[in-house]
């Protein structure tokens, strides 16, 4: 489970309604748990979320990959052409793929600041949504305690409202909309040439 699941979200009381105290006692405790990794995966907000970060990861590993590859290309024509090359050339091969090796560090830190900098912003967002649809949730159908799976050792299936609490996330928030490329400006169609008039016509 990722780590986030497991901070704040782990416990969410809700005290129903305004009934004086001797009512609320007399009543039993409804109580329900959830599991929030089931809604980070299943949630439209939660999918859009998680394609977005893998976009992301995909493109900045496509990145890394192609400064390996480039440097794997410079060791092999170093090794290959060694034995008939001067020494101040084989020197400056080596330096250049040691000033290849050090930009590939860097692009490997730059790129884990980066992901780390997304993830925590998009669990944030999605920690934030959920924390108010359990909210929602409980006070719309009077549950008293509403617990994360996470900090429990057993639950009843019958008190999981995790499928319910996905469909009320779906109902408070939508999936952010994918970036649209820019449309281009449209084109004036180009009037219809007209037929060159027959000069020899009376």
């Amino acid at each position: 489970m990722p780590r986030w699941m497991s901070v704040p979200l782990a416990l969410l009381v809700l005290m129903t309604g305004t009934a004086p105290v001797g009512a609320q006692q007399a009543e039993p405790a409804r109580i329900g748990v959830f599991d929030p990794e089931t809604v980070w995966k299943l949630t439209e907000v939660g999918k859009k979320y998680n394609a977005d970060l893998s976009e992301a990861r995909d493109k900045l590993q496509a990145e890394i990959d192609r400064k390996q590859a480039e440097i794997d290309a410079a060791r092999d024509k170093l090794r290959q052409q060694q034995a008939s090359l001067s020494d101040d050339k084989a020197s400056q091969m080596q330096k250049d793929i040691q000033n290849r090796m050090i930009e590939l560090n860097r692009l490997n830190d730059d790129a884990t600041r980066e992901m780390k900098s997304q993830l925590g912003e998009v669990q944030n967002r999605f920690q934030q949504m959920l924390v108010d649809t359990v909210e929602a949730f409980g006070k719309e159908k009077n549950f008293t305690l509403i617990l994360n799976k996470g900090v429990i050792d057993y639950n009843a299936p019958a008190i999981d409202v995790t499928q319910s609490l996905i469909q009320k996330f779906n109902e408070m928030h939508k999936a952010p909309p994918s970036p649209v490329a820019k449309a281009q400006p449209k084109k004036t169609p180009e009037k219809p040439k007209e037929a060159p008039k027959d000069k020899g016509g009376l």
